[in-house]
């Protein structure tokens, strides 16, 4: 199974491409499509519904979850040519679809590396129910740097879906002006990397000026102009910015909802003298899940402390993607312990501005008392000042990172494994008028003692085998020392 992706950089066409595309309308064998059954999903050629010709794709059937799906795709190659914006077209069906049809889009480069992704969902584009044959539309920013796309579709959850006609069409030779709409979305979101982005001096901001203009041709609509964020997330990552990321409308309105981070928190007594904590991401800025969460990391210390006279820790951050840190640094504060643990930076005005963020007796937040998260009934350590280990490895990114920081500067810690992730970037989410959010890099990050980490965290003791284990086995051994 796949699971959605959420992000998109950019590819070239010419307008001889519509001609590339093999048995546009599934009229002919053989499909030219790579398409593989599942237990749960089925294709077939359908000669009964179709929206012009003699036949059109169908895919049916019952999908566990929604967020599942199989896609069918061919390749296309293309030729080199400049920026532009084309659509990618089809005519779609649906009955009782539960889940939702779309159309999908990669984009490769000339070693036939996957540059960018891009969705109908994305583009907050919802095809799902009962709907009649009607045409649908992907746009998509291409440029010199993208060889081939792979274009297709796919359905998702429980129902069918027919597709038939695809074709591709170049927006570059429009003459229509642009839309207002579009041309405000795109000023809104230019406006918000020029002002807060701390790579914003590093960007040529009147080629992106010019480009954006250039890729806003045909665009009709603000869901459609998405394309322009993803562009200069694009933008920002040829000048170093790899955390900055486009949110999409659904991501967005689920991270104030629910935790898509399937793991739990989870705990051990190790030799019957280390206390163990292994903290996962946590993706939700839920209050009611958050504190949730802090609690149960407060718990399982606690409970922990309550069968043996614990004096040692272990902190497992290892493959923790982050998310949201304020719970995960609540939830460990009995072992980090009350105070500033690590600073957000930004540069305003020629000058470094400090914001301080904090553990406080069962609260987590920023400077000037912004309380994120607070536990009613924060849990005390037995022993003041434990020996902790932290475990942290190349997965450990962004939040996960922020949190290891927490503890760096206390006395009798130590960070082992290997170099973290390297997200080390404050985030700012942006919500967007569109629906969706820009998360975008705002500020440089430093630990208690005002120490930047620029490309992630070095352990104290690196460990660089593959297996693991060894990692922990290091960490006790010190612990045990």
């Amino acid at each position: 199974m796949c699971r959605y992706v959420l992000f998109l950089f950019f590819c070239i066409l010419t307008k001889s491409i519509a001609a590339q595309i093999l048995n546009a309308g599934f009229e002919n064998t053989p499909i030219n499509w790579d398409i593989n059954n599942s237990k749960t999903q089925t294709f077939s050629i359908d000669s009964i519904s179709k929206f012009s010709g003699k036949s059109s794709l169908k895919i049916a059937g019952l999908q566990t979850s929604a967020s599942d799906y199989l896609p069918f795709y061919q390749t296309i190659s293309l030729e080199k040519n400049q920026l532009k914006t084309i659509k990618l077209n089809v005519f779609i069906r649906t009955e009782n679809l539960t889940g939702t049809a779309a159309l999908l889009c990669q984009i490769l480069d000339k070693n036939g590396n996957r540059i960018g992704f891009q969705n109908s969902e994305m583009q907050n584009l919802l095809i799902k129910g009962n709907t009649d044959w009607k045409k649908y539309s992907l746009a998509i920013t291409i440029n010199e740097d993208v060889k081939k796309l792979v274009i297709g579709g796919y359905v998702s959850g429980n129902g069918s879906a027919w597709f038939d006609d695809f074709s591709i069409e170049d927006l570059s030779a429009t003459t229509i002006k642009t839309n207002e709409e579009v041309e405000k979305f795109a000023n809104e979101i230019k406006g918000i990397v020029k002002q807060n982005s701390i790579y914003t001096d590093s960007l040529n901001w009147n080629k992106i000026d010019a480009e954006i203009k250039e890729i806003c041709k045909g665009i009709n609509s603000v869901n459609e102009a998405q394309v322009i964020g993803d562009y200069l997330i694009k933008e920002l990552r040829n000048v170093g910015d790899n955390h900055s990321f486009i949110q999409s409308k659904i991501t967005t309105q689920n991270y104030g909802r629910i935790n898509s981070t399937p793991e739990k928190p989870e705990s051990k007594i190790i030799d019957n003298k280390i206390g163990y904590i292994k903290v996962p991401g946590f993706t939700s800025t839920n209050k009611v899940l958050s504190l949730q969460f802090a609690d149960t990391i407060q718990n399982l210390i606690q409970n922990i402390n309550k069968q043996k006279p614990i004096k040692k820790w272990i902190v497992d951050l290892r493959n923790n993607k982050g998310g949201n840190m304020y719970p995960m640094i609540a939830g460990l504060g009995p072992l980090i312990s009350n105070g500033t643990l690590g600073y957000f930076v930004n540069q305003k005005e020629k000058k470094e501005n400090f914001e301080a963020w904090f553990y406080n007796n069962g609260k987590s937040g920023t400077a000037n008392n912004r309380i994120l998260v607070d536990v009613k009934n924060p849990y005390l350590l037995k022993y003041k000042n434990p020996k902790i280990a932290i475990l942290i490895n190349a997965k450990t990114s962004s939040s996960g990172e922020m949190t290891a920081i927490s503890f760096i500067g206390k006395s009798n810690v130590k960070i082992f494994g290997r170099q973290s992730g390297g997200y080390t970037t404050g985030n700012v989410t942006y919500q967007l008028s569109n629906g969706t959010s820009l998360v975008l890099a705002a500020t440089y990050i430093t630990d208690r003692t005002k120490k930047k980490y620029l490309k992630g965290i070095t352990p104290d003791v690196k460990v660089d085998s593959v297996n693991e284990e060894d990692t922990l086995k290091s960490a006790i051994s010190w612990l045990m020392e």
